[in-house]
């Protein structure tokens, strides 16, 4: 704080001061109070949207990360056959709106719930999994009943964006893992972002320990713990946007992201 603010806070009264203070927090559209940040209300999981709600719950997101570590070991000690799973990620660009670039200049919990709100569908497979649903929305491009959109949620967003003239962020995650891995990873990220927030129309499955020993807020700790450990990988990697190619039937392929 420069001692000209401080000056001029040292002339005011209590009311005055207060209003200068919320002038100032205000001025980033985030008001703070006794280290709360408080946002607008969200569809997320009560265990995610206490990360998003005091800096103290945000920084005891390292504390989750135990949860990944021995889900990892299990797996690897139970579980190492026919790792050619992963999970994939589809986000919204016009909420993250190049999250890297901007990430300097913001306070990382403001990237933390961009990053959250981006995210519009969590899935798990192999191959070219994740590129079954934009050739289904593909077809539905110029669909013009509502209706038929409204089936699947997720074809419809997918649509919404392109007609918009942007394209589908899609993140790969946690290569080279089996199956049963990649469901109860599916799993636990579903229920921490939470199914009111989602696209996806059916709960996720666990497998393995996390069925058998985790408690259902252990389980959304975990996907807290994945989310965050997405996000710092989202950051390292330049936004590249999935869509049509003009006046073909085809999608453009090229990876928008790799984790």
């Amino acid at each position: 704080m420069s001692k000209l603010l401080v000056f001029v806070l040292r002339l005011k009264s209590p009311l005055q001061l207060r209003n200068i203070l919320n002038n100032l927090l205000t001025a980033r559209g985030i008001n703070y109070s006794l280290g709360t940040l408080h946002k607008h209300h969200t569809n997320f999981s009560a265990e995610l949207e206490k990360t998003i709600q005091s800096e103290t719950n945000f920084k005891n997101i390292c504390h989750l990360k135990k949860y990944v570590r021995k889900h990892t070991k299990w797996h690897r000690e139970n579980d190492c056959t026919n790792l050619h799973y992963f999970n994939y990620l589809l986000l919204d660009p016009r909420v993250t709106n190049n999250l890297r670039e901007r990430a300097s200049s913001l306070h990382l919990m403001d990237v933390w719930y961009t990053f959250l709100r981006a995210i519009f569908y969590v899935g798990k497979g192999k191959a070219n999994r994740p590129y079954v649903h934009l050739k289904r929305a593909h077809k539905l491009l110029n669909e013009t009943n509502s209706i038929t959109l409204a089936k699947d949620p997720k074809l419809a967003l997918i649509v919404s964006i392109w007609r918009a003239k942007r394209g589908i962020l899609l993140m790969r995650a946690f290569r080279r893992i089996s199956s049963p891995d990649a469901e109860t990873r599916e799993a636990s990220i579903i229920d921490a972002l939470g199914m009111n927030h989602l696209t996806n129309r059916r709960l996720g499955v666990y497998c393995g320990q996390a069925r058998s020993s985790l408690s259902n807020k252990e389980r959304k700790y975990l996907g807290i713990a994945l989310l965050y450990k997405l996000m710092q990988k989202f950051l390292e990697t330049e936004e590249r946007e999935l869509y049509p190619l003009p006046n073909t039937k085809s999608v453009d392929f090229k990876v928008a992201m790799e984790a």
